[in-house]
């Protein structure tokens, strides 16, 4: 009888010590998915901040047309990052009329196109000079042509009505 005593306890340590390097296992697994999960969202912060510090325009000019209502600007890619499409490029128009009126306008209306190609046709590559036209009835006065990039550097130019 003793020695069938001795068995159990033995089945019953080894019983216990599974289940606890189970729960073990379990923790530890737990651990090391968030531990690679803050990692990869740390990376992906550090990759968004590194593309805003490789972005930059420069807005090189812009022009009203009263008789169109069509606002024209050129916009050099000054930074390193290159933009396959213009989809996600924003313009805001805001400024003060002549009757001392504060207007904001979110352009929807904008044609882009690439005016000075140099290398891959289609991409908005760095030191590339592009053409923004938009339909925008405005009143006398002066405005401000605010252009961003996707990765929300902006640059502004003054102009007048």
């Amino acid at each position: 009888m003793v020695m069938a005593m001795g068995f159990d306890t033995v089945v019953a340590a080894i019983m216990a010590t599974a289940i606890i390097v189970a729960v073990a296992y379990t923790f530890l697994a737990g651990s090391t998915s968030i531990a690679e999960l803050s990692v990869e969202s740390y990376k992906d912060a550090v990759n968004s901040a590194v593309k805003k510090l490789r972005s930059d325009i420069e807005i090189l000019s812009v022009s009203y047309d009263n008789s169109t209502s069509k606002i024209v600007a050129y916009f050099k890619n000054t930074g390193d990052e290159r933009y396959p499409d213009f989809s996600e490029f924003d313009a805001i128009v805001y400024g003060r009329t002549s009757g001392g009126e504060m207007v904001s306008f979110y352009v929807n209306s904008t044609v882009f196109s690439i005016t000075n190609e140099l290398i891959n046709p289609g991409i908005f590559d760095p030191q590339e000079v592009a053409k923004l036209e938009a339909v925008q009835p405005l009143q006398n006065g002066t405005y401000v042509l605010l252009i961003c990039t996707p990765n929300a550097v902006c640059d502004s130019a003054d102009f007048s009505v």
